[in-house]
């Protein structure tokens, strides 16, 4: 299992990216500056899961308290659409947060300058690096990919070089002053390739596109208190799914008996469909709180039986870096794998548009959908605990799976991680062979049931684990 104990520690999906976050942490950066330094690595090196072209949100603990900040993309003003199905219609990209976010946490936390804190990246993009096995397995999978994705992504292999030199200058710039990205040349540049591959954006929608502090949203799990992103992250779905399970009490089953999973499965799909009604731009989600109502949650559980929609597992990616005082998470996503597919400086483009819905997540102007991005933090006395990862819609099975095994099974954190997992997506059941009992079919061990990265703070310092099922690892330091 891929963890490490240590008084500083960091994890996230990919080696390079742990190793320059803990560089930043021997160097005398905080959690902050590896987090930032770990984003920008990955958004080199893991092109199909995030970047300069996508959303994030940050949720820390910090003396002061906890912090939390959506980077989430909003809509243009001009985009006017009743419904959106193809993944890569142009029409799906939303103004992107991540870059706001790094000039949030610079502003506010870091202790080193962010043109240090991006050097790592921008000398990966630069002088180039080899393709790993996830981004060359999502190379071979894509389908129907615009001439631009073609130009930059298109040939490659594992094991290949890959530059990026125009990336490369675009992290520059922003290292420089991450507001270039919304407002300066850079910003005229991106916005005209977006506009030529029929995007609807004009300059102003980033000159006045802004993320904001968020406060998290709570409840209780035994003798945990659970914190989570609000909407119109997905994150309150986390926690309504454990408060059906506390009240259910299913956990008092193995955890590999049909009826503790088939259970599972009605929860999950009771909590999607509440998700659908609820999660919205925060503007629209009045009223999401009755979903952590207990009395609300018992008559829920009357209701099992209702079969979900169509879920899909997207792709994201999750770090999370502890410095002694401040435990700090980082989740950034495209959506899809390569998101829209429309590539401009290198760098590919979101195509969150297709989070949008109906009702209250209905598509409209300068609205920002229902985002599947969350972290999961849960403490309780001497103990805390950060689980995020990458999974799409399927984030609240997976995260409260892991959790499960944490709280319920007394797995250590690390053990939890590694336990074998399953999900529903749409009308198909991915389980790991390792469930064993009556499940023979599926493999070992796959990243088709998310991919996790947690790190948990005791009074002897961290326990950081990296998935097996990614390229990630932990590192510590004393």
């Amino acid at each position: 299992m891929p963890s490490a104990l240590g008084r500083r520690a960091v994890a996230s999906q990919n080696y390079l990216a742990s190793y320059f976050g803990a560089k930043v942490l021997e160097e005398g950066g905080n959690a902050f500056d590896a987090v930032i330094a770990m984003s920008a690595v990955l958004s080199v090196v893991m092109p199909h899961t995030s970047g300069l072209g996508g959303d994030a949100f940050l949720f820390a603990k910090t003396p002061e308290g906890l912090v939390a900040y959506n980077a989430s993309g909003y809509s243009p003003k001009n985009f006017f659409v009743r419904e959106l199905r193809n993944p890569r219609d142009p029409k799906t990209v939303m103004v992107p947060g991540l870059v706001d976010l790094w000039a949030w946490v610079e502003r506010r936390f870091m202790r080193k300058d962010l043109e240090e804190v991006l050097k790592p990246a921008v000398r990966l993009a630069s002088e180039g690096f080899l393709v790993g096995k996830s981004l060359a397995k999502a190379v071979s999978e894509a389908k129907d990919m615009p001439r631009s994705w073609q130009e930059v992504y298109g040939k490659l292999r594992f094991g290949e070089q890959l530059k990026l030199k125009e990336m490369a200058e675009a992290l520059k710039v922003i290292s420089k002053d991450p507001r270039e990205f919304y407002r300066g040349d850079l910003a005229v540049d991106i916005v005209n390739g977006l506009a030529e591959q029929g995007v609807p954006v004009e300059l102003s929608d980033f000159m006045e596109f802004r993320g904001f502090e968020v406060k998290p949203i709570s409840t209780t799990y035994k003798d945990f208190t659970l914190y989570e992103l609000p909407p119109n992250s997905q994150g309150v779905i986390t926690l309504e799914v454990l408060e059906m399970v506390e009240e259910s009490n299913v956990n008092s089953k193995p955890y590999n008996s049909l009826e503790r999973i088939n259970e599972h499965l009605q929860i999950y799909a009771l909590a999607y469909e509440d998700r659908d009604n609820y999660v919205a731009d925060p503007r629209y989600a009045d009223g999401f709180e009755i979903l952590l109502d207990k009395d609300y949650v018992r008559e829920r559980l009357t209701q099992r039986g209702i079969v979900p929609r169509e879920l899909g597992n997207k792709d994201t990616t999750f770090m999370v870096a502890g410095d002694g005082e401040n435990e700090v998470a980082l989740i950034q996503s495209l959506f899809h794998n390569f998101g829209s597919g429309i590539v401009v400086k290198q760098i590919p483009f979101n195509n969150r548009g297709l989070g949008f819905g109906w009702g209250k997540n209905r598509p409209e102007p300068r609205k920002r959908p229902s985002h599947t991005l969350s972290i999961l933090m849960a403490e309780r006395k001497g103990e805390t605990v950060i689980i995020g990862c990458s999974a799409g819609e399927l984030r609240p099975q997976v995260q409260t799976q892991v959790f499960e095994y944490y709280a319920d099974y007394m797995l250590e954190i690390d053990e939890a991680v590694y336990a074998p997992r399953f999900v529903l997506r749409g009308a198909t059941f991915v389980v790991e062979r390792r469930l064993g009992g009556i499940f023979t079919a599926g493999d070992y061990m796959t990243p088709e049931v998310g991919v996790v990265q947690a790190l948990k703070k005791t009074d002897n310092g961290y326990i950081a684990v990296a998935d097996p099922r990614s390229e990630g690892v932990a590192l510590s330091l004393a």
